[in-house]
Formats: C-alpha cells, sequence, structure tokens
C-alpha cells in the first residue's frame, strides 16, 4: 500500500486585531531593548570614540574599560555595598514580615486589625514626607551614612507591602493544618515555620523578586543617606560620574552594564515562580 502524502500545515494568518498587537509589542520590545544594547556596545569603546561618534560601533571587543572601573573608581565598593545593603534587607524582610502577617491573622484578636490598618497607612504616606524626619532621626543616633541606616528605611517601607500581600494569602491557609500540629504538641513559633510558611513559598518567591529588584536598582535612599564620604551604591556610583564639564561615558555604559547583569539573571532564574506567586494571588484576590 503507497503511503498517503502527508498534507501541508497551513499556517494561520494573522488577523488585523493580532497584526496591530504583534507590531505595537516589536515597537516595545525595540524601545526597551534599544538602551541596553546601546550601552552594551559604547562599553568596548573609548570615551574618544563616543564623543566622537555616539551611534558608531565598537572597532573591537577590548575589556580594557571593565578593568578600569575597577581600578580607578569606587565602583567594586559600590558594588559591595549594594549586595550588602540587598541581602541584608531580603534577609530582615524575610525574618520579620511573614510572621508579624501570621500574628496579625492569626493571633492579634481585635487589636489586630488596628495593627493592620497602620502597616497599610504606612503605603499611603509619600517617602518625600518622612524623608527628613527619617535623616533626623539617623543623625541623632548616629546611623547617618552608613549601610544600617539605608537597610532600616527599605525595611519600614517594605514591611507594609509585605504584611497586606503575606495577610492576604495566610486568609487563605486552613486553620485545620494548624490545629493538627497543635494536637502533636507543636508551638505557634513551630507550627508557623514548619507548617505555615512552606505553604507560603509561592508569595514568598514573588515577594523576594520583588524586594530584590527594587533593592538592587533603588536610587534615592542611598543618595539621601549615604553622604559623599561612603561609595554608596551601583547606582549612586554611576551618578558620580557624570561632571558638569565632562563625564566617563566609557565607564558609564559599563558600570550599568554590569549593573543590569544580577537583575535580569535573578528574574530569568526565579521567572516562573514570580508568575505563579503572582498568578495565585490574583485569583485569591
Amino acid at each position: 500500500m503507497s503511503a498517503k502524502p502527508k498534507r501541508r500545515k497551513e499556517r494561520r494568518r494573522l488577523t488585523a486585531g493580532e497584526a496591530v498587537v504583534m507590531a505595537v509589542l516589536a515597537v516595545l520590545v525595540l524601545a526597551v531593548s534599544f538602551p541596553v544594547v546601546y550601552a552594551l556596545l559604547n562599553s568596548f569603546r573609548s570615551y574618544a570614540e563616543i564623543t566622537k561618534d555616539p551611534m558608531g560601533l565598537p572597532t573591537g571587543l577590548s575589556l580594557d574599560n571593565y578593568a578600569r572601573l575597577f581600578q580607578t573608581t569606587d565602583y567594586g565598593e559600590a558594588l559591595l555595598n549594594t549586595v550588602i545593603i540587598t541581602g541584608g534587607t531580603l534577609v530582615l524582610l524575610m525574618a520579620l514580615v511573614p510572621m508579624a502577617a501570621y500574628g496579625i491573622e492569626r493571633l492579634g484578636g481585635r487589636s489586630s486589625r488596628w495593627i493592620y490598618l497602620l502597616f497599610i497607612a504606612g503605603l499611603m504616606i509619600p517617602f518625600q514626607v518622612r524623608m527628613i524626619p527619617l535623616v533626623s532621626s539617623m543623625n541623632q543616633i548616629g546611623l547617618y551614612s552608613t549601610l544600617t541606616s539605608v537597610i532600616l528605611v527599605h525595611l519600614g517601607g517594605a514591611a507594609s507591602f509585605g504584611i497586606l500581600l503575606y495577610c492576604s494569602f495566610i486568609k487563605g491557609v486552613p486553620r485545620e493544618v494548624e490545629e493538627a500540629a497543635e494536637m502533636d504538641g507543636a508551638g505557634k513559633l513551630r507550627t508557623f515555620w514548619s507548617i505555615v510558611f512552606p505553604m507560603l513559598l509561592p508569595v514568598t518567591s514573588a515577594f523576594v523578586i520583588i524586594q530584590a529588584l527594587s533593592l538592587w536598582n533603588d536610587f534615592f535612599i542611598p543618595l539621601v543617606f549615604l553622604d559623599s564620604s561612603s561609595a554608596g551604591t551601583v547606582n549612586v556610583a554611576l551618578s558620580r560620574m557624570v561632571g558638569l564639564l565632562t563625564s566617563q561615558w566609557e565607564l558609564i555604559y559599563t558600570g550599568a552594564i554590569l549593573a543590569i547583569i544580577p537583575s535580569v539573571a535573578l528574574f530569568a532564574a526565579f521567572q516562573r515562580y514570580f508568575i505563579k506567586g503572582m498568578s495565585i494571588g490574583a485569583v485569591k484576590g
């Protein structure tokens, strides 16, 4: 028996609406990727090449700018400061915020609603309103221009959002699993960390990614709470390379590319957990 000829799958033609959507997406991709590609190309060019022809292409793939960035500037120290601020704030957030939300939802009683509203009020007060009192307070207790002050300010700002997020998820955790753990002799603290917290991993992953990206890319808070005696964070260090008369453009582009890499790597590695956590939050909401 002769084999039947395989039918070629016909490509479905895009409708007018789909074509418009694809065109808009293409424009958005170009708009977002162009600055990154532009900075990447200029990170391989010299200062003279950039100022002579800003839109030109590199003549080679020299890594001299990357070496000079760490040799002639405080970028290395600023990078370490950024890692410490981001890591320290995330550790404190994970240690305090989930337990605080659990206490509000399960142990607080009638007063928990007022505590919850106090945290939510923190989301409604702009940072610019709190900035001067915070700077004054940090200066009085001797923490101004230290990494600790930046971590504490970030902690206070992110805790309100974390409480809002975790409280909404803890409401969906069945009380039966907690009661079963208590019948087995587990205390409140052990019940939370052993039973409840593992059930909050989707929201935890989303919260950690959101805060990590926000902390790493933050510019304003380190600029305000770290004076010129400190190397600052990567974004502050890059801003100090811009002068009134001249700017180190080749080093600025190089530093910007290095600052982007951790954010892109983090989101690429945990993208599915982020989407899962946010989708679960949308369903619960």
